[in-house]
C-alpha cells in the first residue's frame, strides 16, 4: 500500500504549464439563489475524494464510500490488449469573439424530473450516464462546434476497491476514451461503454498514468506538455452519481444542494459535472479560455444540456 498520489503528478505537471486544476464544488441554495464556492485540488483529490474531504471538513456524516465492482486488477492479458484505434478528426469549434472567461455555470432538475430522467433510462435499459453524456454531446454540437460530428470524451471509472492506496480520498479514478457520434442513440452509446468497461480498457490507462513511479515528476512534467499539445478532443466527462448528504449540519438549508465541474484543459475544453444530491440533479458547465467563450454562451450551453435532459424524463 502506498501514499504516493502518481495520477497527482499530473494534475501537479499541468499547473506548470498554467493549467488550473481546481474541481469546482458548490453549494446552492435554490430558494434564495445563493452559491458558496468550495475549490478542491485535484493534484490531491478526483471527484469521490474531493466530496469527502468536503465532508469531513464540514463534519458531515458520511455515505458510504462507493467501489468498484472489480475486486482486483484483472490479468495483464487482459486490459493490454488494444482494439483498432478510432480516427476521429479533431473538434471544429465556432469561430468565437468573447473573453473567454464566463466561469463555472450551473442548474438542476427538481425531485420530480430527476426521478423521471432515472426511470426513462430503466425503461430503455441503459445508465442514467448514458442520458448525460449523450445530452451532454448534443448540447455541444448545438451550440459550440460548427457541425454536429463525431468527438472524444474521457469517461471516469471509480477504481476503489480495485486496487488500495493508504487514503481513499485519493486520486483513485480511471477512465478511457469513447467517441460519441450525432446519430447514436442511448442503447447504441450504452453497449459501447459496457463493451470498453468489459475490454478493461481503464486498467491500461490506470497502469500508464503510475508512470510517475518510474520517471518522477520531471518525467511527467515532460510527457504532460507533450500530452497538452496533443489532439484536441471535447472533454472530460464528470458525472459523481448519487447522494444523501445532511448538509444542514454544515450551516446549510434542508434543501441545499451540491454541485461540481472539472477543471478541464485546452485540450478537454468542455469541462463539467453532474450528481443527484437529495433527489435532484445537479449540472455544471465551464469552458476553457481556449474557446473564447463568454459567461452568456456557457449558460446557452449549459441550458441547452438540461432542457435535453428534461426532454428524455
Amino acid at each position: 500500500m502506498t501514499d504516493k498520489d502518481y495520477l497527482g503528478m499530473w494534475y501537479r505537471a499541468r499547473a506548470r504549464y498554467g493549467v488550473d486544476d481546481s474541481i469546482h464544488f458548490a453549494v446552492i441554495e435554490p430558494d434564495s439563489g445563493a452559491r458558496f464556492d468550495f475549490p478542491v485540488r485535484h493534484r490531491e483529490h478526483d471527484g469521490i475524494g474531493g466530496l469527502f474531504h468536503l465532508l469531513r471538513v464540514w463534519k458531515v456524516p458520511e455515505p458510504p464510500m462507493p467501489r468498484s465492482r472489480q475486486q482486483g486488477a484483472p490479468p495483464v492479458w487482459r486490459w493490454l490488449r488494444r482494439g483498432a484505434a478510432e480516427t476521429v478528426p479533431a473538434p471544429c469549434w465556432r469561430d468565437l469573439s468573447g473573453a473567454g472567461d464566463g466561469g463555472v455555470q450551473s442548474a438542476w432538475l427538481d425531485a420530480e424530473r430527476t426521478t423521471a430522467l432515472r426511470h426513462r433510462a430503466r425503461c430503455a435499459g441503459v445508465s442514467l450516464n448514458t442520458l448525460l453524456l449523450l445530452a451532454l454531446n448534443r448540447a455541444v454540437a448545438a451550440t459550440l462546434l460548427r457541425e454536429p460530428v463525431a468527438g472524444r470524451w474521457l469517461y471516469p471509472v471509480n477504481m476503489r476497491g480495485a486496487v488500495t492506496r493508504a487514503r481513499d480520498d485519493m486520486n483513485l479514478s480511471s477512465g478511457f476514451y469513447l467517441t460519441v457520434t450525432p446519430e447514436d442513440t442511448p442503447a447504441r452509446l450504452d453497449q459501447r461503454v459496457r463493451k470498453a468497461l468489459a475490454d478493461n480498457r481503464h486498467w491500461l490507462y490506470w497502469y500508464a498514468a503510475q508512470v510517475g513511479r518510474l520517471v518522477g515528476q520531471r518525467g511527467v512534467d515532460w510527457l504532460c506538455g507533450r500530452f497538452l499539445r496533443a489532439a484536441p478532443h471535447l472533454g472530460s466527462f464528470t458525472s459523481l452519481g448519487e447522494w444523501r448528504l445532511d448538509l444542514a449540519r454544515a450551516g446549510f438549508s434542508p434543501g441545499a444542494l451540491v454541485t461540481l465541474c472539472g477543471p478541464g484543459s485546452p485540450n478537454h475544453p468542455v469541462s463539467n459535472g453532474a450528481m443527484i444530491v437529495n433527489g435532484c440533479l445537479t449540472l455544471s458547465l465551464k469552458l476553457d479560455p481556449v474557446l473564447g467563450a463568454d459567461a452568456a454562451l456557457t449558460r446557452t450551453c449549459l441550458e441547452h444540456w438540461r432542457t435535453g435532459l428534461e426532454a428524455e424524463s
